[in-house]
């Protein structure tokens, strides 16, 4: 019980190193510039809603990594239920998939991006 504690600690300091870059955007994202009139966000509007889309493809990264250290801690404990190690596995499986769709979706928001401008 203590390595499996140990572990998913481990998993947990990892997940918030992630959690502080997609929160780093976001404050890039709410900085104001006193040298407008309302404060409004500095930069454009297309740079502004890059910067959104970036941070929840962030946001999204994060919780497809949660769900792989999830599904690793479900089949570490399935403790030879094949019925739980099927689900981690399913599990594993989708978030690989949504992984990879992140980066390619982050790779479309930047070409894009650069394109316009």
């Amino acid at each position: 019980m203590k390595k499996l504690i140990k572990k998913t600690g481990s998993a947990f300091v990892l997940t918030a190193f992630f959690a502080n870059s997609a929160f780093a955007q976001m404050q890039d994202l709410l900085r104001e510039d006193p040298g407008q009139i309302g404060g409004t966000a500095k930069g454009s509007l297309g740079q502004n809603i890059t910067t959104i889309i970036n941070y929840f493809l962030g946001l999204l990264g994060l919780i497809a990594v949660a769900m792989l250290i999830y599904a690793g801690v479900l089949m570490v404990t399935a403790g030879g239920n094949d019925e739980q190690v099927t689900k981690a596995r399913k599990i594993i499986m989708y978030a690989v998939v949504g992984i990879v769709i992140i980066l390619l979706s982050y790779t479309v928001v930047t070409f894009v991006a650069s394109a316009l401008g």
